[in-house]
Parts: C-alpha cells; sequence; structure tokens
C-alpha cells in the first residue's frame, strides 16, 4: 500500500510540474558569441531544450555549448564549455512575437594547456525572442546573455571569463 501511494504522489507531481495547455518540448541548435573579459571572445556552436514547467509562460531550459579556444598570451590556448541549466519566462507564449527572460546557472568546463584552471560553477542572465516562421514546427530565436564565471587559478590569480554572449538559431517547437 506505501509503495502505491508513492507512485500516486510522484504522478500527481510530475502532472503539476509538467502539465501545461502548451505541452510543447523545444529542441534548438544555434551559432554563438563569446565575447569575455581577461580571455579574447570566441565563436561557437550549441544545443538545446526547453520544457514547459507549472504553467505556460515558464519553461526550464538546458543547454550545451561548444566554443573555439581562445589564445591567452604566449601562444597558450584555454577551452571553455559551458553547460547551463535555467529557466525562461515567456512573455506572450504562443504568439509569434514572443519575448522571453531567462536566468541559470553554468557549469564552466576547462581545458587548457597555461595553468591550473579549475572549472567551476557560474551563473546567467538574459532576454531574447521567438519567433514564428509560418511554418509548422520551426521557430527562430536569438537572446543576449551575461555571463559571470571566474576561473580559479593555482598560482593565485583569478581569469574572468564573463561577458555577453549572443545566440541566434532555430527552434523544433513539437
Amino acid at each position: 500500500m506505501r509503495g502505491i501511494k508513492k507512485v500516486l504522489a510522484g504522478t500527481l507531481f510530475c502532472l503539476l510540474c509538467f502539465s501545461s495547455q502548451a505541452m510543447a518540448i523545444d529542441l534548438y541548435g544555434f551559432g554563438s558569441y563569446w565575447d569575455r573579459s581577461d580571455v579574447e571572445g570566441s565563436y561557437g556552436a550549441g544545443l538545446g531544450v526547453s520544457l514547459p514547467f507549472i504553467i505556460d509562460n515558464l519553461r526550464l531550459d538546458g543547454r550545451m555549448y561548444f566554443f573555439e579556444s581562445s589564445d591567452i598570451g604566449n601562444d597558450d590556448k584555454l577551452k571553455v564549455t559551458p553547460f547551463d541549466l535555467g529557466a525562461q519566462l515567456h512573455i506572450l507564449p504562443g504568439a509569434s512575437f514572443d519575448p522571453y527572460v531567462l536566468a541559470g546557472v553554468s557549469y564552466n568546463y576547462v581545458d587548457t594547456d597555461w595553468a591550473d584552471l579549475d572549472s567551476t560553477f557560474g551563473g546567467y542572465l538574459g532576454a531574447g525572442v521567438d519567433m514564428d516562421l509560418g511554418i509548422s514546427l520551426l521557430k527562430i530565436f536569438g537572446e543576449v546573455l551575461y555571463r559571470v564565471s571566474d576561473l580559479d587559478n593555482a598560482r593565485g590569480e583569478d581569469v574572468d571569463v564573463g561577458g555577453f554572449t549572443g545566440n541566434v538559431g532555430l527552434k523544433f517547437h513539437f
């Protein structure tokens, strides 16, 4: 009997959290540019997914970026790969022009030959817009984020990789 109650409670929780009139999943790909403070900016691409959460206006958002390595002086390269988990708050969900704000946390995986830089957590805050192309299941989007993140160095000098990120891409809206 206890197991049945747990299953029913879990099912009810999932229905409350993920039920929505627009139970749509967005899968998207995008091009990106990240302008960082202490390191030169770099171009890249990314993949993401967003799911409705509790109400139509709120979506859970997860994404992964693939950026080029950046020069950090002395012919050394730094590669930072952000993994983001956050939320999007849509102002006009379902409209052909849908502005939104987004915020979340990032895990920045670091690969470098330069020094002992550690992978670290950071955060981001931004705004974007979804635009309907008149083709079912397809939208175009653009967004601007500001990232906050410092990479810890064993030498005691932090490397600030915070800065603006611009993304433009296509969403498949199921």
